[in-house]
């Protein structure tokens, strides 16, 4: 069974902002995790 939820890495945004060591935001870059759709497929076991 196939369940779609949003990205834990992103929180469904579809990208992460990459941020200086005092906190401001320098770039942002493609979820890794989702490949920039903010939603991952989440595969569930099937009891028998």
């Amino acid at each position: 069974m196939k369940k779609q939820k949003d990205c834990h890495h992103c929180e469904g945004k579809g990208y992460i902002d990459i941020r200086d060591c005092s906190g401001e935001i320098q770039r942002e870059e493609t979820c890794v995790f989702c490949g920039g759709t903010g939603q991952v497929i989440e595969e569930k076991e099937v009891k028998k």
